[in-house]
């Protein structure tokens, strides 16, 4: 096996503000630093550029994707040294091309790391798939899951399988710089305002805005001058129902967190909740759950405030923002990424059927 050099990021669409085009920039921007040529595909790119393959996403909303160009995916297997599959291995939106990925590559004979963030069983399908397909389960290659529960649910269902647990990263260093003062003037927000940030979009069902709403109701019978921020601009009658509202999102992440007084996310479903990590590298208390993979975050030594705890939240100190943040330097720090990558590599490709 020659030394890896070129990598393909794949997944259905990437440069968005979604959770996988997020986390799948991580790893490319981690391969690049340990040197590695790094090319991106997708079915859609919301920004950025990369190559583009048909098939793995649909030409319009609600619709099917078209048929896979398989030239494209057969062409892009035999000429890099790995191909990671961020979650392109493990929804259902595609399954045709997510075969096409596993074919080509086992043909080619490229080690393939699957990062799966939601397979099907663990959200609503929008496009049910009949039989045992995705998520992709071939023995040959190296499974990543980004939480111990969804790890437990893959060797249940394929005990053979290759597994690896990964949790997702958080910028420490860069969360650190965000622009407080400049970002609540552009907001419309006064410095006496008590800003709760909701990072979550309205077509997510499983983001609770109903709950968040009703948090911060009861939150404002406790302090005064909240406002409720949905960083998703798309109409939400819910979240109009309160009173200075604000919307829309911030191009640099840090400019979020540190505009904000307080982090909510009451989802009923998340696969990790990178929000809530996030808060405690930014040192801001951190509403979240009910979500099971919340108990997981909370044993790597993260305060985490129930939203039905309005004592908890207000009890929050200085010391416990300081832990929270030397938790996440400890277990989740996006610096230690690439020497994470480089041992998930070497596993792939000591699973690979290539020479």
């Amino acid at each position: 096996m020659r030394p890896v050099s070129r990598v393909c990021v794949v997944s259905h669409r990437l440069g968005g503000f979604d959770g996988v085009s997020v986390e799948a920039a991580k790893w490319a921007g981690a391969f690049e630093e340990l040197g590695w040529q790094v090319t991106l595909a997708a079915g859609h790119f919301a920004s950025g550029a990369g190559v583009v393959v048909r098939g793995m996403w649909a030409d319009r909303p609600g619709g099917e994707p078209p048929p896979v160009d398989h030239a494209v995916v057969k062409e892009l297997c035999a000429t890099h040294d790995l191909v990671v599959l961020d979650n392109a291995g493990s929804l259902w939106s595609a399954p045709e091309a997510s075969v096409a990925w596993e074919e080509h590559a086992l043909t080619a004979g490229v080690p393939v790391i699957l990062r799966h963030h939601d397979p099907a069983w663990q959200r609503v399908q929008l496009r049910p798939v009949d039989g045992d397909v995705v998520p992709l389960h071939h023995p040959a290659h190296l499974h990543v899951l980004i939480n111990s529960l969804t790890q437990r649910e893959f060797l249940a269902r394929w005990p053979q399988l290759h597994t690896e647990v990964v949790h997702n990263r958080v910028d420490v260093v860069g969360l650190a710089h965000g622009d407080r003062t400049g970002t609540r003037a552009a907001l419309g927000v006064a410095p006496s305002d008590y800003l709760v940030v909701h990072p979550a979009r309205v077509e997510g069902t499983s983001k609770n805005i109903p709950g968040a709403v009703e948090f911060v109701r009861r939150l404002s019978e406790r302090r005064p001058d909240v406002r409720y921020w949905l960083t998703d601009d798309a109409p939400c009658p819910a979240a109009e129902q309160l009173p200075g509202v604000v919307r829309g999102r911030t191009r640099n992440p840090a400019d979020l967190y540190a505009a904000a007084d307080l982090v909510l996310l009451p989802s009923t479903w998340e696969g990790w909740g990178l929000p809530v990590c996030e808060a405690a590298a930014a040192r801001k208390p951190v509403v979240a759950g009910p979500y099971p993979v919340l108990d997981e975050i909370r044993a790597l030594g993260l305060t985490v405030v129930d939203p039905a705890d309005l004592d908890g939240l207000l009890a929050v100190t200085d010391a416990v923002l300081d832990a929270n943040l030397a938790a996440v330097r400890r277990h989740l720090d996006l610096r230690a990424l690439p020497d994470v990558l480089t041992g998930l590599v070497e596993k792939a490709a000591g699973l690979s059927t290539g020479p």
